[in-house]
């Protein structure tokens, strides 16, 4: 049985690694892409759809979430559903965020040329600059978060905060580009902590 030293020692190197590979975004994220990124989501003049399968799914749905906050009305494709009549959702004028750490996920490749044919654009997140998802994509945001904190590389761990981290920069970029102040967020976020604490700003 392992020790509880040994444990709390994991979760020490859990804490460094994903600290280290958030600290390096500003490094390893290209500049210009995130710039058109924001610009693209926050100009856009339909909806931004969020995709991904697994570990990369959940952090598509919580992408998604976080960009209705900030005026960006978005919605997650489940990609097992897409297939059976799900395609439907895409339109003309959507942006459709793939993502996807190999780059290689069968779903998403099949999705690609369905969302374009739509009207779509489409941006993929993945740490494969060469993968057939990053070829035919519009516009990538590469990463290169190195090692997991998963000592056996089989969690999606320091990959999935960063790309939390990536996304919660492109939805503020998104909040400042479009001049989103308090007002805003006083109607659509009444609810809860941050509500309170708007309303008694009033």
């Amino acid at each position: 049985m392992i020790s509880e030293e040994k444990i709390y020692e994991s979760a020490l190197h859990t804490f460094a690694n994903e600290a280290d590979a958030v600290a390096k975004l500003a490094c390893t994220v290209d500049r210009e892409n995130y710039i058109k990124a924001v610009r693209m989501i926050a100009e856009c003049s339909g909806r931004i759809i969020t995709t991904g399968c697994g570990t990369s799914g959940a952090c598509a749905k919580k992408v998604s979430q976080v960009f209705n906050c900030v005026d960006r009305a978005s919605q997650f494709l489940n990609p097992a559903d897409a297939p059976h009549g799900d395609y439907g959702m895409i339109r003309p004028g959507d942006i459709v965020i793939i993502i996807s750490k190999g780059g290689k996920t069968t779903e998403m490749i099949s999705l690609i040329p369905v969302a374009k044919a739509r009207g779509a654009k489409i941006i993929t997140v993945t740490e494969n600059p060469d993968s057939p998802i990053a070829r035919e994509s519009d516009l990538n945001l590469i990463l290169n978060t190195g090692q997991e904190a998963c000592p056996y590389q089989c969690l999606s761990t320091t990959s999935v905060t960063a790309v939390f981290a990536l996304f919660d920069a492109v939805s503020i970029g998104c909040m400042l580009y479009n001049g989103i102040d308090k007002e805003y967020f006083k109607q659509v976020h009444p609810a809860g902590g941050v509500g309170a604490m708007l309303a008694e700003e009033s």
